[in-house]
């Protein structure tokens, strides 16, 4: 009988012994996320003109920003194009883009800048800074996701890959250059190739590299 007792309160007290929580679920992805981001950041068309520097002192920072083939209009075309192939896309400013959570929700992310005397401007450093380096400093960075850029002269625009690829694990496509002297034909092309890359590679298959610059 005590062997009895001994047995029944061994049970007793393994079932009234906590239990150990399950494996947690891994995190789902959140309802609505984009799977493409696209950050730009882009001049006004409104802008005045640069004056002469026998002007004096001038509030305007910048020259004016082409009214079409702006980096904005491209972010919005390559949006377009992405989404006709079933893409979901958040495009957004580099002002606005101050929550890194949308891009670590999304499976690519591709990057616009001008070129401002060799350098991209100043809301595109405060970006990176900002935002970017948040997720630079975390432990899954891009790890796997698909990124792209793209710019108005190849060196902002090979930078910028620079800066999304290698150092943070990002799946690197060939980006594209689109300037104040690229035709319409052109520009309509290279945001279509663009698209195509990214889709490509989203899709796990082997992206079409750029045309070459010749």
């Amino acid at each position: 009988m005590a062997f009895v007792a001994l047995v029944m309160g061994y049970v007793v007290a393994q079932e009234a012994a906590p239990k150990p929580a399950p494996p947690a679920a891994p995190a789902a992805k959140p309802a609505g996320a984009a799977e493409v981001v696209i950050v730009w950041c882009s001049g006004s068309p409104d802008a005045p003109e640069l004056p002469g520097v026998e002007a004096g002192p001038a509030d305007v920072v910048t020259q004016a920003t082409p009214a079409t083939g702006n980096i904005k209009e491209v972010a919005e075309k390559l949006a377009k194009e992405l989404e006709a192939k079933g893409h979901s896309t958040l495009v957004i400013s580099v002002q606005d883009c101050r929550d890194p959570k949308p891009i670590m929700n999304a499976k690519a992310l591709v990057l616009g800048s001008p070129d401002y005397l060799g350098l991209p401007p100043w809301q595109m450093v405060k970006f990176l800074d900002e935002t970017y380096f948040r997720i630079f400093r975390s432990e899954a960075k891009l790890t796997g996701k698909v990124v792209a850029a793209y710019a108005t002269t190849d060196r902002i625009q090979k930078t910028l890959a620079d800066m999304l690829g290698g150092r943070v694990g990002g799946k690197a496509v060939d980006g594209a250059v689109i300037g104040r002297r690229t035709s319409a034909e052109d520009r309509e092309a290279a945001i279509k190739g663009l698209a195509e890359r990214i889709a490509a590679a989203l899709a796990g298959g082997t992206e079409p590299a750029a045309p070459s610059k010749t």
